[in-house]
């Protein structure tokens, strides 16, 4: 099971956008996937149209063990991807979260008593900024993947993350590490756009994808249809680009 955390700490990076359509194309090759949104905004969750679905239960809920994983996660209609859907904090487990001494820890040891070969792949969706449910996907996961928009100031969302996983690695998850960096919303005809995909390829080398995600007025469109770009175009140039970056993301199997 491959623990992977999209995260920018920039906001506006191309993440939820990544994080639900990496999930969607995993699916599509047949990989059993589990997207969990941990992002306030719940983008993810309206994507997929799972935002109201009633729960009673918070993946935070201390007193719940590692069943609740598998009570939680419901079926998308994509066939192989399930979802957590985000749920606001309620009072008392964000009031006991905060208080528990391994406050980090929390998803890290819910995972631990699931089964490896349930999933293929967890995608945790993360506000783009550092708290608690972001540092909480960061200790149970061991893989990050960053996306980041061909812009000068996207730059910076990558050396802030890149400060943030050196601490996360030396007090809380040495195993986590930096699978990749993806260039999102790269439009070829700007040459802006291509010298920021050169400047991340010379600062990071190998770290970052051959596949970048072109600029694609169809995968701006396909939320407000509750859809991911396969299920709104599947001949489009983001699902063609989507596709490309998940066999990518599958290459990298054998290397872990």
């Amino acid at each position: 099971m491959r623990k992977i955390v999209i995260n920018n700490q920039k906001g506006g990076s191309g993440k939820t956008t990544t994080a639900v359509n990496l999930s969607a194309a995993l699916a599509e090759k047949g990989k059993r996937v589990l997207l969990i949104d941990l992002d306030p905004q719940a983008s993810a969750s309206i994507w997929l149209g799972l935002y109201n679905s009633v729960q009673d239960k918070d993946l935070f809920d201390l007193n719940a063990g590692s069943d609740l994983i598998l009570e939680l996660a419901q079926r998308t209609k994509i066939r192989n991807l399930e979802m957590i859907p985000f749920v606001p904090l309620k009072n008392k487990y964000s009031k006991e979260m905060k208080e528990h001494p391994n406050k980090a820890s929390i998803l890290k040891n819910k995972f631990a008593g699931i089964d490896p070969k349930r999933w293929d792949y967890v995608i945790f969706d993360c506000s783009p900024g550092l708290n608690l449910t972001t540092l909480n996907a960061m200790g149970a996961a061991n893989e990050i993947i960053i996306p980041v928009v061909a812009q000068s100031l996207a730059l910076y969302g990558v050396l802030s993350l890149l400060e943030t996983l050196e601490s996360v690695q030396a007090k809380l998850n040495p195993n986590l590490n930096i699978t990749g960096i993806l260039p999102c919303r790269v439009d070829q005809n700007i040459k802006h756009n291509m010298e920021i995909v050169d400047i991340l390829i010379e600062k990071f080398g190998v770290l970052v994808y051959n596949t970048y995600i072109r600029e694609d007025i169809k995968i701006a469109e396909s939320p407000s249809f509750t859809q991911t770009i396969f299920q709104y175009d599947s001949k489009s140039i983001g699902a063609h680009d989507y596709r490309s970056f998940a066999a990518e993301v599958i290459a990298q199997e054998n290397k872990k």
